[in-house]
Protein backbone atom coordinates (compact mmCIF):
# COMPACT_ATOMS: atom_id res chain seq x y z
CA UNK A 1 0.00 0.00 0.00
CA UNK A 2 1.35 3.46 -0.87
CA UNK A 3 2.07 6.25 1.60
CA UNK A 4 -0.67 8.28 -0.08
CA UNK A 5 -3.31 5.55 0.33
CA UNK A 6 -2.11 4.75 3.85
CA UNK A 7 -2.48 8.39 4.89
CA UNK A 8 -5.89 8.61 3.22
CA UNK A 9 -7.15 5.79 5.45
CA UNK A 10 -5.61 7.27 8.59
CA UNK A 11 -6.99 10.73 7.76
CA UNK A 12 -10.50 9.32 7.23
CA UNK A 13 -10.32 7.63 10.64
CA UNK A 14 -9.20 10.91 12.20
CA UNK A 15 -12.00 12.85 10.46
CA UNK A 16 -14.64 10.40 11.68
CA UNK A 17 -13.28 10.53 15.24
CA UNK A 18 -13.15 14.35 15.16
CA UNK A 19 -16.72 14.58 13.87
CA UNK A 20 -17.96 12.29 16.65
CA UNK A 21 -16.07 14.05 19.43
CA UNK A 22 -16.96 17.62 18.44
CA UNK A 23 -20.40 16.92 16.91
CA UNK A 24 -19.68 18.47 13.53
CA UNK A 25 -20.85 17.36 10.10
CA UNK A 26 -18.71 15.43 7.63
CA UNK A 27 -18.49 18.39 5.25
CA UNK A 28 -17.43 20.72 8.05
CA UNK A 29 -14.70 18.30 9.15
CA UNK A 30 -13.33 18.05 5.59
CA UNK A 31 -13.26 21.85 5.35
CA UNK A 32 -11.55 22.11 8.75
CA UNK A 33 -8.90 19.58 7.75
CA UNK A 34 -8.27 21.45 4.49
CA UNK A 35 -8.04 24.84 6.21
CA UNK A 36 -5.39 23.52 8.59
CA UNK A 37 -3.52 21.40 6.02
CA UNK A 38 -4.00 18.34 8.24
CA UNK A 39 -3.61 15.77 5.46
CA UNK A 40 -0.38 17.31 4.16
CA UNK A 41 1.09 17.45 7.67
CA UNK A 42 0.12 13.82 8.25
CA UNK A 43 1.93 12.90 5.02
CA UNK A 44 5.09 14.58 6.30
CA UNK A 45 4.92 12.67 9.61
CA UNK A 46 3.75 9.39 8.04
CA UNK A 47 6.52 7.17 9.45
CA UNK A 48 6.17 8.59 12.95
CA UNK A 49 2.37 8.34 12.98
CA UNK A 50 2.53 4.63 12.17
CA UNK A 51 4.70 3.97 15.20
CA UNK A 52 2.16 5.33 17.67
CA UNK A 53 -1.40 4.50 18.69
CA UNK A 54 -4.46 6.00 16.99
CA UNK A 55 -5.20 7.92 20.19
CA UNK A 56 -1.82 9.64 19.84
CA UNK A 57 -2.46 10.23 16.12
CA UNK A 58 -5.75 11.90 17.03
CA UNK A 59 -3.99 14.08 19.63
CA UNK A 60 -1.54 15.13 16.90
CA UNK A 61 -4.46 16.07 14.60
CA UNK A 62 -6.19 18.02 17.38
CA UNK A 63 -2.96 19.92 18.06
CA UNK A 64 -2.66 20.91 14.38
CA UNK A 65 -6.21 22.26 14.36
CA UNK A 66 -5.86 23.96 17.74
CA UNK A 67 -2.68 25.77 16.70
CA UNK A 68 -4.42 26.90 13.50
CA UNK A 69 -1.21 27.31 11.52
CA UNK A 70 -1.69 27.92 7.80
CA UNK A 71 2.00 27.52 7.08
CA UNK A 72 3.43 24.59 5.16
CA UNK A 73 7.07 23.93 4.27
CA UNK A 74 7.49 22.79 0.65
CA UNK A 75 10.54 21.83 -1.42
CA UNK A 76 11.59 22.22 -5.05
CA UNK A 77 14.34 20.12 -6.63
CA UNK A 78 16.33 21.54 -9.55
CA UNK A 79 19.76 21.50 -11.18
CA UNK A 80 19.58 25.25 -11.77
CA UNK A 81 20.31 28.19 -9.49
CA UNK A 82 17.75 30.99 -9.48
CA UNK A 83 16.55 33.76 -7.19
CA UNK A 84 13.05 34.40 -8.49
CA UNK A 85 10.40 31.99 -9.78
CA UNK A 86 9.50 32.56 -13.43
CA UNK A 87 6.22 30.87 -14.35
CA UNK A 88 6.95 31.48 -18.03
CA UNK A 89 9.73 28.90 -17.81
CA UNK A 90 7.35 26.18 -16.63
CA UNK A 91 7.24 22.98 -18.66
CA UNK A 92 4.06 22.28 -20.61
CA UNK A 93 1.67 19.32 -20.30
CA UNK A 94 2.24 18.73 -16.60
CA UNK A 95 -0.15 16.95 -14.21
CA UNK A 96 -1.74 20.10 -12.87
CA UNK A 97 -0.87 22.40 -15.77
CA UNK A 98 1.97 24.85 -16.30
CA UNK A 99 3.29 26.04 -12.97
CA UNK A 100 5.98 25.90 -10.30
CA UNK A 101 6.02 22.44 -8.73
CA UNK A 102 7.03 21.64 -5.16
CA UNK A 103 6.48 18.82 -2.69
CA UNK A 104 6.02 18.51 1.06
CA UNK A 105 8.52 15.62 1.05
CA UNK A 106 12.16 16.79 1.17
CA UNK A 107 13.53 13.41 0.05
CA UNK A 108 11.31 13.53 -3.03
CA UNK A 109 12.56 17.00 -4.00
CA UNK A 110 16.16 15.82 -3.67
CA UNK A 111 15.42 12.88 -5.95
CA UNK A 112 13.79 15.22 -8.49
CA UNK A 113 16.84 17.49 -8.45
CA UNK A 114 19.23 14.56 -8.86
CA UNK A 115 17.29 13.08 -11.79
CA UNK A 116 17.19 16.47 -13.51
CA UNK A 117 20.94 16.85 -13.08
CA UNK A 118 21.44 13.49 -14.80
CA UNK A 119 19.20 14.48 -17.69
CA UNK A 120 20.76 17.93 -18.08
CA UNK A 121 24.32 16.61 -17.47
CA UNK A 122 24.92 18.97 -14.52
CA UNK A 123 27.54 18.32 -11.84
CA UNK A 124 25.35 19.47 -8.96
CA UNK A 125 21.73 19.99 -8.04
CA UNK A 126 19.73 22.01 -5.53
CA UNK A 127 16.86 21.72 -3.09
CA UNK A 128 14.92 24.94 -2.54
CA UNK A 129 12.99 25.15 0.73
CA UNK A 130 9.98 27.48 0.84
CA UNK A 131 7.38 28.48 3.39
CA UNK A 132 3.89 28.50 1.89
CA UNK A 133 1.44 30.56 3.92
CA UNK A 134 -2.00 29.60 2.65
CA UNK A 135 -4.42 32.49 2.47
CA UNK A 136 -8.18 32.62 1.93
CA UNK A 137 -7.70 34.89 -1.11
CA UNK A 138 -6.12 31.96 -2.97
CA UNK A 139 -8.19 29.52 -4.98
CA UNK A 140 -6.75 26.19 -3.80
CA UNK A 141 -7.69 22.78 -5.19
CA UNK A 142 -6.92 19.65 -3.17
CA UNK A 143 -6.93 16.02 -4.21
CA UNK A 144 -6.70 14.08 -0.95
CA UNK A 145 -7.05 10.75 -2.74
CA UNK A 146 -6.34 8.93 -5.98
CA UNK A 147 -9.73 9.49 -7.54
CA UNK A 148 -11.47 9.58 -10.89
CA UNK A 149 -11.64 13.38 -10.58
CA UNK A 150 -7.84 13.49 -10.09
CA UNK A 151 -7.31 11.29 -13.17
CA UNK A 152 -9.58 13.42 -15.35
CA UNK A 153 -7.86 16.60 -14.11
CA UNK A 154 -4.46 15.21 -15.14
CA UNK A 155 -5.85 14.03 -18.48
CA UNK A 156 -7.12 17.54 -19.31
CA UNK A 157 -3.82 19.23 -18.45
CA UNK A 158 -1.54 16.67 -20.06
CA UNK A 159 -3.63 16.28 -23.23
CA UNK A 160 -4.40 19.94 -23.90
CA UNK A 161 -1.38 21.61 -22.32
CA UNK A 162 -1.24 25.07 -20.85
CA UNK A 163 -3.44 25.64 -17.84
CA UNK A 164 -6.87 23.98 -18.00
CA UNK A 165 -8.16 25.42 -14.73
CA UNK A 166 -8.36 28.66 -12.74
CA UNK A 167 -6.75 27.50 -9.47
CA UNK A 168 -3.88 29.41 -7.90
CA UNK A 169 -2.54 26.33 -6.12
CA UNK A 170 -3.19 22.60 -6.60
CA UNK A 171 -2.24 19.93 -4.04
CA UNK A 172 -2.38 16.21 -4.71
CA UNK A 173 -0.69 12.98 -5.80
CA UNK A 174 1.99 12.88 -8.51
CA UNK A 175 1.66 11.00 -11.79
CA UNK A 176 5.34 10.03 -11.85
CA UNK A 177 7.38 7.02 -12.97
CA UNK A 178 5.47 4.82 -10.53
CA UNK A 179 2.06 5.76 -11.87
CA UNK A 180 2.56 7.12 -15.40
CA UNK A 181 1.94 3.85 -17.22
CA UNK A 182 -1.49 3.53 -15.63
CA UNK A 183 -2.32 7.21 -16.23
CA UNK A 184 -1.31 6.91 -19.90
CA UNK A 185 -3.48 3.81 -20.31
CA UNK A 186 -6.40 5.82 -18.92
CA UNK A 187 -5.68 8.80 -21.21
CA UNK A 188 -5.59 6.38 -24.17
CA UNK A 189 -8.99 4.98 -23.08
CA UNK A 190 -7.52 1.50 -22.57
CA UNK A 191 -8.42 1.55 -18.86
CA UNK A 192 -11.61 2.99 -17.40
CA UNK A 193 -11.29 5.53 -14.58
CA UNK A 194 -12.34 3.00 -11.94
CA UNK A 195 -9.87 0.40 -13.28
CA UNK A 196 -7.05 2.94 -13.26
CA UNK A 197 -7.81 4.13 -9.72
CA UNK A 198 -7.90 0.56 -8.42
CA UNK A 199 -4.58 -0.21 -10.10
CA UNK A 200 -2.96 2.96 -8.75
CA UNK A 201 -3.77 2.06 -5.15
CA UNK A 202 -0.95 -0.48 -5.21
CA UNK A 203 1.67 1.98 -6.47
CA UNK A 204 3.98 4.12 -4.37
CA UNK A 205 2.49 7.58 -4.90
CA UNK A 206 4.26 10.82 -4.02
CA UNK A 207 2.93 14.32 -3.35
CA UNK A 208 3.10 17.64 -5.18
CA UNK A 209 2.06 21.22 -4.51
CA UNK A 210 1.93 23.36 -7.66
CA UNK A 211 1.69 27.14 -7.93
CA UNK A 212 0.10 28.57 -11.09
CA UNK A 213 -0.35 32.33 -10.65
CA UNK A 214 1.68 35.34 -9.62
CA UNK A 215 -0.82 35.83 -6.80
CA UNK A 216 0.05 32.37 -5.43
CA UNK A 217 3.78 33.15 -5.54
CA UNK A 218 3.23 36.11 -3.21
CA UNK A 219 2.58 33.60 -0.42
CA UNK A 220 5.68 31.51 -1.12
CA UNK A 221 8.80 32.63 0.75
CA UNK A 222 12.26 31.17 0.12
CA UNK A 223 13.89 29.88 3.32
CA UNK A 224 17.10 28.37 1.94
CA UNK A 225 18.75 26.75 -1.05
CA UNK A 226 20.93 23.69 -0.44
CA UNK A 227 23.49 22.55 -3.01
CA UNK A 228 24.45 18.90 -3.61
CA UNK A 229 27.33 17.56 -5.67
CA UNK A 230 26.66 14.45 -7.71
CA UNK A 231 28.63 11.51 -6.30
CA UNK A 232 28.37 9.39 -9.43
CA UNK A 233 30.84 11.38 -11.56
Amino acid sequence: MSVQTDCEMLAVQAMEAYARKYHVSGNDVVELFHENQVFEKMMIQHEYLHQISFEEVFEYVEKIIMEGSKELVVYHGSCYEFENIDLNKSHNRRDFGKGFYTTILQSQSKEWGYRLSLREKKKKYFVYEYLFEENSVLNVKRFDALSEEWLEFIKENRSKGGLQHNYDVVIGPVADDNTMETVQLYIANILTASEAVERLRYNKVNNQVSFHTEKALQYLQLIRRTSYARNDL
